[in-house]
């Protein structure tokens, strides 16, 4: 019987076996760590970006206002506001056009621009 037995699964495993597939080749997407992230980053970090910084015109009042900031506009400001009751232009512009900003005739001050908030209405003054 033991020998039915062993003939039984010889037959059983040879009519299971089914042949190879071929497989084709596919890349597998790399797994990626936070430390290959961190050596990568380090390899190939640009130099810092340099933006655009808030900036803060204020006008000596010896031109129109209009004219001004049309001129500061020419010399590399974003203009965003013209606060003509206070001789003020707002807007923003990369670091090394703040030289030419104070170049402008009318200018009296170029100045970083700084947010300001008073907190929430009913809230407790610290």
């Amino acid at each position: 019987m033991a020998k039915k037995a062993k003939a039984k699964t010889a037959r059983t495993k040879t009519a299971k076996a089914k042949p190879a597939k071929a497989r084709t080749a596919r890349a597998k997407p790399a797994k990626v760590t936070a430390r290959k992230m961190k050596t990568a980053k380090a390899r190939t970090a640009p130099q810092a970006k340099i933006t655009a910084q808030p900036l803060v015109v204020t006008l000596t009042g010896n031109r129109p206002i209009h004219e001004v900031a049309g001129d500061l506009k020419a010399a590399g400001l974003s203009v965003d506001q013209v606060l003509t009751s206070t001789g003020i232009v707002t807007g923003s512009a990369h670091p090394e056009a703040v030289a030419r900003l104070r170049k402008v005739r009318g200018v009296g001050d170029v100045s970083p621009d700084h947010p300001v908030d008073i907190g929430p209405p009913g809230s407790q003054i610290s």
